[in-house]
């Protein structure tokens, strides 16, 4: 699933969703490459920069070969001695768990259709806060230059 600031750009596609236990290679980041390619007439913008991909340590393994063949990708590496501030801080999925909050699923199946329900269900206006606010608190962190702080 790829997203910007104007909400979602490739949905209902077969690879929308890892399955349990599957795990991010090299391959899956090459698929949604090959996702980026088609968005041009659907989102120009996203033609002229680069997608960012974010990393939760601050050293970023390259045992992949396809790794250095990534350039559709920018990396954001994770800010020095920040150990407790994570992409899984990002306020969108603050916003999930709260979407997902006591919900009981009795199936995956389930669980996929409440995601992509949510994914789907917002407007432009709401992916393009949630990214400000990822780049907000992003710049705090590197502004604290390790020290603790509160977002």
């Amino acid at each position: 699933m790829l997203f910007c600031s104007g909400g979602l750009v490739v949905k209902n596609s077969s690879h929308e969703l890892l399955t349990n236990g599957q795990t991010v290679t090299a391959d899956l980041y090459s698929r949604m490459g090959k996702c980026t390619t088609g968005t041009a007439s659907k989102e120009p913008a996203l033609v002229n920069r680069k997608g960012v991909r974010l990393h939760d340590r601050s050293r970023i393994s390259c045992r992949w070969p396809e790794y250095n063949t990534m350039t559709w990708l920018e990396t954001l590496c994770h800010p020095p001695y920040s150990s407790d501030f994570a992409p899984s801080d990002y306020h969108l999925f603050h916003s999930l768990d709260n979407h997902l909050h006591v919900k009981s699923f009795p199936n995956e199946a389930d669980v996929r259709q409440a995601l992509m329900d949510f994914f789907v269900s917002h407007t432009p206006e709401f992916y393009r806060k949630e990214i400000e606010h990822l780049e907000t608190s992003w710049q705090k962190g590197l502004d604290a230059d390790g020290d603790y702080f509160e977002d």
